[in-house]
């Protein structure tokens, strides 16, 4: 698995007409080595690979990582620098622009002053934008035990329960099913708080007559899933189910669509005017979704200005919304694999509006 990432980040290195490639974004340093802790930095000098990490992390590096030389620093890992046989007078290294502080650029600088340092952008991201066998398997994985969280916790939401009771025993429940924890802070927001995108689980008690937004995930094996669903708590009045019912259309209208070579914008825009047509545009003010992986929120972008164009392997979410303020709101939200010809669902709990 790892050799044949390696070796395609080395192809890169080269094609890039670059010596070496310091990476230091803990994602990227797992996806090419299967690392899984907190402290490390990796370099890419074709055709060798240099892992960096301290003490604390020695076994576990050592277990972990078949692909590289190890190196347990004595000092800060970036003081371990000038002691690796790679770097050479007037050689160009890369550095991960995005993930790398001015200040951490200057003092790379200070220990090598006779290398040329050269900003890159998502390298490492171009290769893992496309998910292999074994991390759909495990993506796959996270969005079971999502899924039966949240079938199992469905009985417990009642009146006068608190949204942060909910966000707990999904947590839980995830973790008894075999998640290594969440991929994120729980959002369940009910009542006037569902239109609230973004609105974590407080201290409010679900009444009769709420929307309740659950948007949860777990990760698995380091890989997230990410799954919303909107209920409600008694019986539906006409404008909930006219809403809801404009949100599944424009979902699953996008996973009708969702295919290869299909620019990720033009997929939004296939939720987005549904949404539009209905006269609610305003009121749905994010992007239809997001890449999933070892991050939550990965590439490629599913938005009205993304460049990006969808490729077999992608992992995506689909999730538009409705949000009306001191109203409520609707997100219905799954995770996607793009597959030759279409794309198939991996989340799998149900969208019909249920009445709890």
């Amino acid at each position: 698995m790892t050799p044949k990432r390696i070796a395609a980040a080395n192809n890169l290195v080269k094609k890039n007409k670059l010596d070496a490639l310091i990476i230091t974004k803990l994602t990227n340093i797992r996806y090419l080595t299967g690392y899984s802790g907190s402290n490390g930095l990796l370099v890419l000098a074709p055709p060798k690979a240099y892992f960096l990490t301290d003490f604390r992390y020695t076994v576990q590096a050592r277990k972990e990582v078949k692909n590289s030389q190890v190196i347990i620093a004595e000092r800060d890992l970036l003081g371990e620098l000038v002691h690796l046989p790679c770097f050479k007078q007037g050689m160009r290294v890369g550095f991960e622009s995005a993930h790398v502080t001015v200040k951490t650029l200057d003092k790379i600088r200070e220990l090598l002053p006779s290398v040329d340092f050269v900003p890159t952008e998502r390298l490492v991201e171009s290769i893992l934008v496309v998910k292999d066998t074994t991390e759909i398997n495990k993506i796959k994985k996270a969005c079971r035990i999502t899924d039966q969280a949240l079938a199992d916790t469905l009985k417990l939401i009642k009146p006068g329960v608190k949204e942060k009771d909910i966000a707990l025993e999904l947590q839980y429940r995830m973790i008894k099913l075999g998640a290594e924890g969440p991929s994120f802070d729980f959002i369940v927001a009910s009542g006037q708080r569902s239109s609230m995108p973004h609105g974590r689980a407080s201290d409010r008690k679900f009444k009769k007559g709420d929307f309740i937004t659950l948007d949860i995930g777990c990760f698995s094996d380091g890989y997230a899933s990410d799954i919303t669903r909107t209920y409600v708590l008694g019986k539906a009045t006409v404008k909930q189910k006219k809403i809801y019912d404009i949100v599944l259309r424009a979902q699953e209208a996008a996973i009708a669509a969702a295919r290869p070579e299909l620019p990720a914008k033009e997929l939004d825009m296939i939720a987005r005017d549904i949404i539009n047509k209905e006269g609610y545009g305003d009121n749905f003010g994010h992007g239809l979704g997001h890449g999933l992986g070892l991050l939550v929120h990965d590439e490629p972008v599913v938005n009205p200005r993304s460049n990006d164009i969808l490729v077999v392997g992608n992992v995506i979410t689909i999730e538009p919304g409705i949000y009306i303020p001191n109203w409520g709101g609707v997100r219905i939200e799954d995770d996607v694999l793009i597959v030759n010809g279409g794309c198939k669902v991996l989340t799998k709990s149900p969208k019909e509006l249920i009445e709890l």
